[in-house]
């Protein structure tokens, strides 16, 4: 990917000097990257008090079996691992995945080849803090294209997209006509359906027993694209020194029925999630959209 001239122009230069320093961090090693990553995250759970609200509240509604110091570990858990997920992100914007020193195993990744038929394969993901590390990694093995944002500032937008662009297309996340056209095409497409995007587009149904704005894109993007759905089952391993994704297709779907698909696409995630829990992103406010008349709960 070619760099644009303007981005060579002094102004720009603060940044690159902040991308140079982020780069040093993205070359240290693996074992001393994770323990930054921790110690940072130590740093958010002290200093970070309203994104610790956030995960306190969503414990609180997902998990009200926890008494206040199992519920607090669990939180002091989770930003270490928003931590670790930082730094990894580094390492796969500068890094090749044959340098990142990690273990990766990848289960049923036969659900990830395209068949005769032709289909494109939307690849659910979820908002771990190992989900850009594994996204990378199965992308290296089988070239995924991804929705994105466009970062406002030109040096960073280039260096996202030379990472994101090396295992796929990245497509602007309002292109829904590019994506059906990929999907149309035998492409495969990593889509996260799991945060709260608003009452447009969605259904209620429940997550962790709680009433959720859930997208029905998956279901859309499915028909629309005449594409088959997997979910990438996803975990960090202890220590950071390797991960493990299962993917595990999704049948009769979509069903015709868009709140039923959304349930079923939670139904999975919970699955996950309670496999690790400390690694999913509960800083986000998952439960921020209500159902009519009933009040906000952070």
């Amino acid at each position: 990917m070619t760099i644009e001239s303007k981005l060579i122009y002094p102004k720009y230069w603060p940044v690159w000097l902040g991308v140079g320093v982020l780069w040093l961090l993205a070359h240290l090693p693996r074992r001393m990257s994770y323990a930054l990553g921790a110690g940072i995250g130590n740093l958010f759970y002290r200093f970070a008090g309203d994104r610790r609200h956030t995960c306190e509240t969503n414990f609180r509604l997902c998990f009200p079996e926890l008494n206040d110091a199992d519920r607090d570990d669990l939180i002091r858990k989770t930003m270490r691992n928003q931590g670790v997920g930082l730094m990894e992100t580094l390492r796969v914007w500068f890094l090749a995945p044959d340098k990142l020193d990690v273990d990766f195993e990848l289960v049923g990744g036969e659900h990830l080849e395209v068949g005769e038929d032709g289909m494109g394969i939307i690849v659910l993901g979820t908002h771990f803090t190992s989900l850009d590390v594994c996204g990378t990694l199965i992308g290296y093995r089988y070239p995924t294209d991804s929705f994105y944002r466009k970062h406002k500032n030109p040096v960073f937008e280039y260096i996202l997209s030379r990472s994101r662009g090396r295992y796929g297309e990245p497509i602007h996340r309002r292109d829904i006509k590019r994506a059906l056209r990929r999907l149309r095409e035998g492409r495969r497409l990593y889509y996260l359906p799991d945060q709260d995007y608003g009452r447009k587009s969605a259904e209620f149904v429940p997550f962790f027993g709680v009433m959720a704005a859930t997208t029905i894109g998956t279901s859309t993007l499915a028909k629309s694209g005449r594409a088959r759905v997997v979910f990438a089952q996803q975990q960090r391993l202890p220590g950071g020194r390797g991960y493990r994704v299962e993917i595990i297709p999704v049948n009769n779907f979509p069903s015709g029925d868009p709140a039923a698909d959304a349930r079923a696409i939670n139904a999975l995630l919970e699955d996950n999630i309670r496999l690790v829990p400390d690694q999913y992103m509960w800083v986000h406010r998952r439960f921020k959209t209500r159902p009519e008349g009933e009040a906000g709960v952070y």
